[in-house]
C-alpha cells in the first residue's frame, strides 16, 4: 500500500487549523499504539501522519510569507491542507472519533476541537462505506 496517493485516486483536502492538526496527529498516534496488530491500518495512519508533518513544517515559511505568521510562529488562524486517500479518510475519523469519545466533559477545549474535525470530515454513512482493502 502506498502512502502518497496515485493521481487517479480520489483525494479529500481536510483543511485544518494548526490546534487540530496537533490534536488528528495525537489521535492517529494512539490508534497506531492500539491496533499494533493490524499492520495496514498502521500504515495508512503512518501516511495521514507523515503528510500532517509535511504541512506543519511548511505551513510557517509559507505563512511568514503571507503575512499570517506571528514572531516567526504560525499565526493561530492559518489553515492547513492535507490530502487523504478514501482509507486516509476513514482511518482519521475512526481515529478522531475514538479520542472524542475517549476524552471527558472537563477537556471542553478539546472535545471541541475533535467535533469540529469530525464537522470537515464526510458523515459517518459515508465513512462507513469506504473498504480498507
Amino acid at each position: 500500500m502506498s502512502e502518497r496517493p496515485n493521481e487517479s485516486e480520489f483525494v479529500f483536502h481536510l483543511l485544518l487549523a494548526h490546534e487540530e492538526a496537533q490534536l488528528v496527529k495525537h489521535a492517529l498516534d494512539l490508534l497506531i499504539s492500539d491496533e499494533a496488530h493490524e499492520g495496514d491500518i498502521r500504515a495508512i495512519a503512518r501516511g495521514v501522519i507523515k503528510e500532517l508533518h509535511a504541512q506543519l513544517a511548511v505551513a510557517p515559511v509559507a505563512a511568514r510569507h503571507s503575512g499570517e505568521s506571528v514572531g516567526g510562529e504560525l499565526h493561530p488562524d492559518a489553515t492547513l491542507t492535507v490530502a487523504l486517500t478514501p482509507p486516509q479518510m476513514k482511518i482519521t475519523h475512526t481515529a478522531v472519533k475514538l479520542l472524542l469519545d475517549d476524552t471527558q466533559r472537563e477537556q471542553h477545549s478539546e472535545r471541541q476541537l475533535l467535533w469540529s474535525v469530525l464537522e470537515k470530515l464526510p458523515d459517518e454513512h459515508a465513512i462507513r462505506a469506504i473498504e480498507l482493502h
